[in-house]
């Protein structure tokens, strides 16, 4: 597995205005998906000569195991004030599918232990043998395209097209997973409220406190997690300062310890970040394996240290 930054947000001034940048590997277009190579022992003197390697194979195996043989994602992105995070719109929604040979690896481990902190932000990837990926894909009515070997995605989805708290089976051309995962909703509310505000002029307004803050949310998703990064830059945003991530079990409150924001100069200004994780994990009879599936909503807020 290769270790990277989940994430990176940069702030920049234009004028008197101040915007948060994040940028994301939302649309991966690497091969981190490695495919290990086999070593081909020496000739023995006299002996026929082997054939060249071939390539992987493109089918999965015939038997079932208990491995995981693909990942699904769908990434719901709700934006409050969408110039102050360098977007021109509200909702960002992704969607990625990835079909490969049984592997131990698990998409999630990136995941600290719910009921911690951490300011090391890391990203894990899971080393497979893909699958071919040469048609379409689809979640439900979503389709996906071919983006990689053994990779499908779609980066441009309305939001009217993803429907909260439903069933979605996945279809490729390597068979039908069917009930492959469910759909989360998003929020009714959020506080404080003032995270929230969608002009600029006004944003920022929301205090993190040194003493510690208190985050709250409805509605509650059983079985599932809840995240909250909060990103701070220098009072001007010219200058990223660092970043804590906290994650619990989805209980509808979070408080996030003043100790993580100490050294900060007050009126530092902080992007917030409230991710919903629900995460599964079912049998693909027609691919040998289990296929994970990691479904998130996030809503991105601003705020100050103070």
């Amino acid at each position: 597995m290769i270790n990277k930054l989940i994430i990176l947000l940069f702030l920049f001034a234009c004028s008197s205005d101040v915007s948060i940048m994040k940028r994301y590997d939302e649309e991966p277009k690497d091969t981190h998906d490695s495919i290990d190579v086999t070593e081909v022992e020496t000739e023995e003197p006299g002996a026929e000569p082997e054939d060249e390697l071939t390539e992987p194979s493109q089918e999965p195996s015939n038997e079932m195991s208990d491995l995981t043989i693909g990942y699904g994602e769908v990434y719901f992105r709700q934006i409050a004030c969408p110039p102050c995070v360098g977007s021109s719109t509200e909702f960002d929604i992704t969607a990625t599918l990835k079909l490969h040979q049984p592997t131990s690896g698990d998409y999630t481990d990136y995941l600290q232990e719910p009921g911690t902190c951490t300011t090391n932000l890391i990203q894990t990837h899971v080393s497979s043998q893909p699958l071919q990926s040469s048609q379409q894909a689809s979640f439900n009515g979503i389709t996906l395209n071919p983006n990689s070997p053994g990779e499908w995605y779609n980066g441009f989805i309305y939001e009217h097209q993803y429907e909260r708290n439903s069933s979605y089976s996945v279809t490729s051309e390597h068979g039908t997973i069917s009930n492959a995962f469910t759909s989360i909703e998003g929020f009714d509310d959020i506080q404080p409220y003032t995270l929230l505000w969608v002009d600029p002029s006004y944003a920022y307004d929301a205090v993190i406190s040194k003493s510690g803050t208190t985050f709250s949310w409805q509605p509650i998703v059983n079985n599932s997690l809840f995240e909250i990064i909060i990103a701070v830059y220098s009072s001007n945003g010219s200058q990223f300062l660092g970043a804590v991530s906290c994650l619990e079990e989805d209980q509808g409150y979070m408080y996030i310890p003043g100790s993580y924001f100490q050294s900060y100069p007050t009126w530092s200004i902080a992007a917030v970040h409230l991710i919903r994780h629900k995460i599964n994990s079912v049998p693909a009879p027609e691919l040998n394996g289990y296929f994970q599936s990691h479904m998130m909503w996030e809503v991105v807020g601003t705020g100050h240290i103070e």
